[in-house]
């Protein structure tokens, strides 16, 4: 991931002024949360709560004030908005609401992410257990990767927002709300005149990491693709800011290059499966030799494109009497 550690400032077409603040979220992972200067005063994402994010969170605000002479604090900020309920978007929502007593709102489908935190990281780690072992993945190797999964239960406490949202215009501001499920459950850009704050949906360089459906509702790259064309119709975008990385400057250029590099990648997988394989096995001719926490990302990536190709037809699962009668067996899937 490119990491772009400029403070920058944007003025929207309607003479709102934002600026970019980029918070070291976890060491050399930084998060682009967004000081929109409305009234109230909002302030887009939260990075991750950690202590170090809270610093360069604080950091960025004093930065602000020296090299823009902007005369705003952490406490100024009213209104508190996630784009989507991964830890390094809204893990430091309490840090925000401690300094500033800021309301928070998040898409009514991430809600129960902060309000119910553990039940849901225990829901979707035991899906993730069913699916590693369908994947093919032995057990030792499940019990380690289900364990990297929860590296953040200690990070955040659960806690209630103050509001939350669909799509269509955020009351009482000038945002307006799109709603693009896939890399998160609920996911939205923010419109602002000619600014759209893209969240993880379209960034400048990469493709969000992409997870079956199976795991979390809402997920999945058929989500995720039908979203991006959603985005690319929103009229009048002169430069999408996303949550991590540069700013995009030609917001339709980017979304159809995303768009061609899962394309590519589902034909790769598709032709990796002429004879019967595993999600296990595609991911490795996939990716190669992975370590660490990219094993569990490069069997999700994959997993989400065959879940892709089996649910529209192009791969079948081929061992179907073992299916029938063992409990969660491993499943082998070929082009059909």
């Amino acid at each position: 991931m490119h990491n772009d550690r400029t403070i920058r400032k944007f003025t929207s077409s309607g003479g709102t002024v934002v600026y970019k603040l980029p918070v070291e979220a976890f060491p050399n992972h930084i998060t682009n949360c967004y000081l929109v200067l409305t009234d109230p005063i909002t302030l887009i994402d939260a990075a991750s709560g950690q202590e170090a994010s809270n610093a360069s969170m604080l950091d960025c605000f004093a930065r602000l004030r020296e090299e823009f002479g902007e005369r705003v604090a952490l406490p100024d900020v009213k209104r508190l908005i996630v784009t989507h309920g991964h830890i390094d978007h809204f893990g430091g929502l309490h840090f925000v609401v401690e300094q500033s007593g800021a309301e928070i709102g998040i898409h009514e489908l991430d809600m129960s992410v902060v309000r119910h935190f553990n039940e849901r990281l225990v829901v979707s780690t035991k899906n993730l257990h069913i699916f590693l072992e369908r994947a093919g993945v032995g057990q030792e190797g499940v019990a380690k990767l289900l364990e990297m999964n929860k590296w953040s239960k200690d990070l955040f406490r659960a806690r209630p927002v103050d509001f939350t949202f669909d799509e269509g215009l955020l009351s009482g501001s000038p945002f307006e709300l799109y709603h693009a499920p896939g890399h998160c459950p609920g996911q939205v850009c923010i419109r602002l005149d000619d600014i759209l704050f893209s969240a993880d949906h379209v960034l400048s360089h990469i493709t969000p990491n992409q997870s079956p459906e199976f795991i979390v509702r809402y997920t999945g790259l058929g989500h995720y693709m039908s979203a991006l064309k959603k985005v690319r119709a929103i009229p009048g975008i002169r430069v999408a800011l996303g949550g991590h990385e540069d700013a995009i400057d030609d917001l339709a250029a980017r979304v159809d290059a995303s768009i061609a590099f899962h394309d590519a990648r589902l034909e790769k997988t598709l032709n990796l499966c002429r004879e019967p394989v595993t999600v296990a096995e595609v991911s490795r001719d996939l990716f190669g030799e992975r370590k660490g926490y990219h094993v569990l990302l490069a069997f999700l990536e994959t997993g989400a494109h065959m879940e892709y190709l089996y649910e529209r037809g192009h791969l079948a699962v081929v061992n179907v009497d073992e299916v029938d009668v063992v409990y969660n067996p491993v499943l082998k899937y070929q082009k059909q």
